[in-house]
């Protein structure tokens, strides 16, 4: 930690300690949503099997299933089953059905054997292998009985549990709602981002990726604006956001300066501090705290503080105001580092590119393993906005690193809306 005016900066994983202590009570309410609308939403019910699955033995090959007890004997050809076909024979001995990928294997049957390795004359059948029990069947009752629950609530959809909801016969399924987000970015010398600013102004391009971030993480952005930097109007602002959202972001205001405004008018509000500065780089400005029942998030205002924050906070309080249930901190991934970084005091997250080719071989505990390839963004600080161009990782580094080509690094994988 680095000391500010005598008090020292809050650790990054303190901060989200204290976050997920007071997050833990969210109980948001519920809404029932088509499938189509549901990835990315967090699920307010458990899921279970409605039937046995597969409810029948199923073939896994297209061939013919037979009895084992029959060793190498010919057998005679009685019935075909496609997959879609009812199954209502029996096997006795010395007889077979021909199935296809899918189709019902008759009772009596406890085998199946390839197309390619049989002989087959009119009705008559003749195998090359010797058939063994189970071979090539799915079991009735194998992926799961039916109550076999597959998906509980709290965790979050994605695109295979969608196939996973339809498999159970669902067509619309119980999600939290989506938190309510208000942004609101300040700044005087903050133009629209269509426009061509002054040299002393700048792109609102901060305001359009946070709302990008926080709909990645399943948010409902229900509204933002740009305010100036004027306490009567940012007052007038935040109130109206209080009223109507679940969290409150804004943009810029939170520092040291003349005009950052924004701390004086959380107060004035009555909304309590929960901290204020973390010892991060970059993003040590940050301000979180809450209001009843709705939170608020004071971002730095420079772009890459405020996208690193917001990863790193924001998915945490957007995550578990819709309900969900994952730990946090995400667990870190390892790989081969390209070039050379270092930090100072604090931990550091740089934005980077994970290489799609080029894979490192990298000591891990003192063994040799082959890692992706992670190259650091050229970046100029904190307000260097241009440094997020490809990025897809963030890049740690622990206090008083200087690492070089070649070193294992840790890194966070970002969204990908």
């Amino acid at each position: 930690m680095q000391p500010r005016q005598g008090k020292p900066l809050l650790p990054y994983a303190e901060a989200l300690q204290m976050l997920e202590a007071r997050l833990a009570p969210s109980n948001p309410k519920q809404e029932n949503i088509a499938l189509s609308q549901a990835h990315n939403r967090i699920l307010a019910q458990d899921v279970a099997l409605d039937r046995d699955e597969p409810p029948v033995a199923r073939s896994a090959m297209d061939g013919y299933a037979l009895r084992s007890a029959d060793g190498m004997e010919k057998r005679r050809v009685v019935a075909t089953y496609f997959a879609g076909t009812a199954g209502n024979q029996v096997l006795a001995a010395g007889q077979a059905a021909q199935v296809m990928t899918g189709g019902t294997v008759p009772d009596g049957a406890d085998c199946v054997v390839p197309v390619e390795r049989i002989r087959r004359e009119g009705d008559w059948l003749w195998i090359e292998e010797e058939p063994k029990p189970g071979r090539h069947v799915r079991q009735a009752g194998e992926m799961g009985r039916k109550g076999r629950v597959l998906l509980r609530s709290g965790h979050c959809l994605g695109t295979g549990d969608l196939g996973v909801l339809a498999g159970c016969g669902l067509s619309q399924v119980e999600v939290f709602r989506q938190p309510r987000v208000v942004v609101l970015s300040t700044g005087d010398e903050v133009v629209p981002h269509t426009t061509l600013p002054a040299a002393y102004q700048v792109r609102d391009s901060n305001r359009l990726l946070s709302c990008m971030q926080l709909q990645g993480f399943g948010a409902q952005v229900i509204h933002h604006q740009h305010v100036p930097d004027q306490p009567e109007l940012l007052e007038e602002a935040v109130g109206q956001a209080l009223a109507q959202a679940d969290l409150v972001l804004t943009i810029g205001g939170v520092s040291m300066g003349d005009k950052d405004f924004l701390p004086q008018v959380f107060r004035q509000l009555g909304v309590e501090t929960l901290f204020h500065k973390l010892a991060i780089q970059p993003g040590k400005p940050v301000w979180v705290g809450f209001h009843q029942q709705c939170w608020v998030m004071g971002l730095p205002g420079n772009p890459l503080s405020s996208f690193v924050v917001l990863e790193l906070l924001g998915r945490l309080v957007v995550h578990r105001l819709a309900g969900g249930k994952q730990r946090f901190p995400r667990p870190m991934c390892l790989a081969s580092l390209q070039g050379r970084v270092r930090s100072k005091a604090r931990p550091r997250f740089l934005p980077a590119r994970l290489l799609d080719s080029n894979p490192g071989w990298t000591a891990v505990d003192s063994v040799a393993t082959e890692l992706p390839s992670l190259q650091p963004c050229t970046e100029s600080g904190s307000g260097d906005w241009t440094s997020l161009a490809n990025a897809n990782a963030l890049l740690f580094l622990a206090p008083h690193q200087d690492l070089q080509a070649g070193a294992a690094v840790r890194y966070l994988p970002l969204s990908q809306p």
